[in-house]
């Protein structure tokens, strides 16, 4: 949903996961409010960016994103080693979220910068390097070359979080849930995973 209509905010107190994947229009201050009392009063969210902030998605989740402490980076984010490939597999003791990934192929993703929030990152990428976002290129996706403003080291792909009696995820490459790639190996069992855990209401909402 790229956006919360009048209906969604009245209704939302009969859902049990909202998920706001790559919206392209700004939130009003009252729909914000709306998904942050959803949560605390034990809603599930997740929240799907995509790479370098194209077409406004990464401002736009922000204006969520920071209601819980993190936020998503404008940036895309590339294997030390292999550029564009980069494949995920799951460690021998996975988040709860992963633990049915047998492995999982990227479609680019950008970075979650998790700030002072109380969380975990489900997916953390090490030895990849990126860049920021590329205006003059109509999907803002820069050329893949060494420059003095690129980072080293490791990255969140894949955040989780609480707060009050709710459940937020935030996960980093929209494409994954394209019906073009769904079906491939690890994505549908991501998507299921990304759902099901904030659909369990926070057991320690005081912490």
């Amino acid at each position: 949903l790229g956006y919360i209509p009048e209906s969604i905010k009245v209704h939302l107190r009969n859902c049990d996961v909202l998920m706001l994947k790559a919206p392209t229009s700004a939130y009003t201050r009252q729909e914000v409010d709306a998904v942050r009392r959803f949560v605390e009063r034990g809603g599930g969210l997740m929240l799907v960016g995509e790479h370098t902030d194209v077409f406004g998605t990464s401002v736009n989740l922000n204006q969520i994103a920071n209601e819980f402490g993190f936020r998503f980076r404008y940036d895309v984010i590339f294997d030390l080693d292999t550029g564009f490939e980069q494949r995920y597999r799951p460690s021998v003791v996975p988040h709860p979220i992963v633990q049915h990934i047998p492995a999982l192929d990227w479609a680019v993703s950008c970075s979650i910068a998790p700030g002072a929030s109380a969380g975990r990152a489900v997916i953390r990428c090490v030895r990849a390097w990126n860049l920021p976002p590329d205006y003059h290129a109509s999907n803002f996706y820069p050329q893949m070359e060494n420059r003095p403003d690129m980072r080293y080291g490791a990255f969140i792909q894949l955040w989780a979080a609480s707060r009050g009696a709710g459940r937020v995820v935030a996960f980093t490459d929209s494409t994954q849930g394209s019906n073009f790639c769904l079906f491939d190996e690890g994505k549908s069992e991501l998507l299921l995973g990304m759902t099901e855990l904030p659909n369990h209401e926070n057991p320690f909402p005081g912490a």
